[in-house]
């Protein structure tokens, strides 16, 4: 790794608060989430990154100028988050970006109407992801993983700003799903249930003026806790709109949900048909199907059996 000469690392700081300070004057929220996803590995991102290893006190260049000063508590505990990232260090990372992250939505409160949502989307992916690395570099240091459960709790804040009238209410589905990711990773899915209840009980939302990503994310992970609590009729409704309206391109995902809609759909009585196990890859349950048509209660025994073990 190359590192710049000082003065170098001196520009592209600058440049960067530049940049920044016109996407927020701009209202350039495409230009802004690029500021932020560090999963992205972009190596615009990368390169300032190292200039902020190389020269330490960035503060400093926050402060000189008032249009930057003014977004320093945002600023200050990205570049942190950026430097920590960089190196590798993601708890100390996720610590300084969760404290962004916090800035950010005292900031966004005021901003209206709702032109920074996908930079939130954003943010809201990157603490998952950096939490989710986070709690993997303590487990492997013998420590606690509580990082991806401290995520929850700020996702939960963001859901709380959004979940008001006005515009910014589209973007509760998203953060929705994120909490979703979580609560199923860290085996806590009952958490779900209140979350569920403020979008389908609440009369400021009206599920169809959600993004249809949003919509289907959501289908599938309500479909997997119907799965989860064997409530098989719901579950097919849930998991056949999430199939329904999944864009064809996204063959993983479709994947993904037809691996729990299968089986439901068995439970009901109804056989897949071949070709489409074949098309996306679910020969695992040729064998079931099989036995079901057959009658074969000796095979279907031992094709669930076949299929628990994969």
């Amino acid at each position: 790794m190359a590192y710049p000469s000082m003065g170098e690392a001196h520009r592209r700081i600058t440049d960067y608060l530049n940049k920044f300070s016109e996407a927020v004057s701009y209202q350039d929220v495409a230009s802004l989430a690029q500021f932020f996803s560090f999963s992205s590995n972009s190596p615009s991102l990368l390169s300032v990154a190292d200039a902020l290893n190389i020269v330490q006190d960035a503060n400093r260049f926050i402060k000189q100028s008032e249009k930057f000063s003014h977004y320093g508590e945002i600023l200050a505990p990205l570049f942190r988050s950026l430097q920590s990232y960089r190196v590798g260090n993601m708890v100390d990372a996720y610590h300084a970006f969760e404290k962004f992250a916090n800035a950010f939505i005292q900031e966004f409160r005021n901003w209206e109407p709702a032109w920074a949502l996908e930079a939130l989307y954003v943010i809201a992916y990157e603490i998952r992801i950096l939490a989710e690395r986070a709690d993997r570099e303590l487990a492997s240091n013998g420590k606690s993983p509580e990082k991806l459960k401290g995520a929850g709790s700020f996702l939960m804040k963001v859901f709380g700003v959004l979940a008001g009238k006005g515009p910014k209410r589209v973007g509760a589905l998203y953060v929705t799903c994120q909490l979703f990711k979580i609560y199923f990773k860290l085996g806590t899915v009952h958490l779900c249930r209140s979350v569920i209840r403020s979008i389908e009980t609440a009369r400021i939302f009206d599920f169809e003026e959600f993004p249809r990503r949003d919509k289907v994310t959501y289908m599938y992970y309500t479909g997997r806790l119907e799965v989860f609590n064997e409530n098989f009729p719901a579950a097919d409704q849930k998991l056949s709109y999430a199939l329904t309206h999944c864009s064809p391109l996204r063959e993983s995902n479709i994947r993904m949900i037809l691996k729990y809609l299968i089986p439901v759909k068995l439970s009901l009585g109804i056989l897949p048909e071949t070709s489409l196990l074949e098309k996306y890859n679910l020969l695992e349950y040729n064998n079931v199907v099989q036995a079901l048509k057959r009658g074969d209660l000796r095979l279907l025994r031992y094709a669930l059996q076949e299929h628990e073990d994969q």
